[in-house]
């Protein structure tokens, strides 16, 4: 049985990591992507833009792909393209959503279920639901053989450090907790945080490829630990060898000043019952190496 996978967006932070794990596997793996590097352990690299009309297509029908994996689809459009160059030619696809479509939910219950409360209210979420809702009406008018997974906030080598919303990734971060500066928690740092590690997506993918219990799923995507976000940034300050300083601002004074992002001051926090139940799929990384080896890639630059 052959083993060639495409991954859209495999030069990227996520994608790289993908491509690498499929290859490890056996996997021949195709890549595409705007940058102009080729990734390494990628069998053929195509350096394309998908959003072109045609451009999936064309890849489609010069090569059979077993696996595709979607890293960059951000509106519906985008997705409707893709399942029009790929329905009938492929075993599987796998979309890369984001838990950034669940919305804050005063009754929410935790650990967060797939089918808890959605929101559109900012453009990457809208723009991920209306692929999600595309694929899941291919899956259950076609068959389209997808899977879909909702990663929170992501760890790895490529990509800078910083959960807390009212932080954001920051490429000085490293600097402020080292000098004991410019970090603000959103109550005392104390809501939850499941982070995964890019490295934790790519073996969930290796792992339900082609696996028939997968398709017309949606599976929140996590790592294992869940911590509080001054956790997250005392690990930091550990990688450094400094004690932790920051100030903090109320949760409901943050969210009045901060409308756009609502949605993001809550628990992230995800039930994984369905992703073990249908795929025996059960992440094991420690958040502090995925931590760390983020902070090393950030001290190195």
């Amino acid at each position: 049985m052959g083993k060639r996978a495409l991954v859209i967006g495999g030069s990227g932070f996520l994608g790289a990591s993908i491509v690498k794990k499929l290859y490890s596997e056996g996997w021949e793996v195709f890549s595409i992507g705007r940058r102009q590097q080729n990734p390494t352990d990628c069998t053929k690299y195509f350096q394309v833009d998908r959003t072109v009309p045609g451009t999936l297509k064309k890849i489609s029908s010069d090569y059979r792909f077993q696996l595709v994996v979607d890293c960059a689809s951000y509106n519906g459009q985008d997705t409707v393209e893709a399942v029009d160059a790929f329905a009938g030619n492929i075993e599987h696809y796998v979309f890369i959503s984001t838990d950034y479509v669940y919305a804050f939910d005063p009754q929410a219950t935790f650990p967060v279920r797939e089918d808890a409360l959605k929101q559109s209210e900012t453009a990457y979420a809208e723009g991920k639901l209306q692929c999600e809702t595309v694929l899941m009406n291919a899956w259950n008018e076609r068959k389209f053989p997808v899977t879909i997974l909702r990663p929170p906030h992501i760890l790895g080598e490529g990509k800078g450090l910083g959960a807390d919303v009212s932080q954001g990734r920051d490429p000085n971060l490293l600097n402020n907790i080292r000098e004991g500066k410019g970090l603000t928690l959103i109550a005392e740092g104390q809501l939850l945080i499941q982070p995964v590690w890019n490295k934790e997506i790519a073996e969930c993918i290796s792992h339900i490829a082609r696996m028939d219990s997968s398709y017309g799923q949606i599976f929140n995507c996590t790592g294992s630990q869940c911590i509080t976000m001054v956790r997250y940034y005392e690990i930091i300050a550990d990688f450094l060898g400094v004690s932790l300083k920051y100030d903090s601002i109320d949760i409901n004074d943050f969210r009045v000043k901060n409308p756009d992002k609502a949605n993001y001051v809550r628990h992230r926090i995800y039930d994984l019952s369905q992703l073990a139940k249908l795929t025996n799929f059960y992440p094991q990384y420690r958040v502090e190496d995925a931590i760390y080896e983020t902070a090393e890639w950030m001290a190195s630059r």
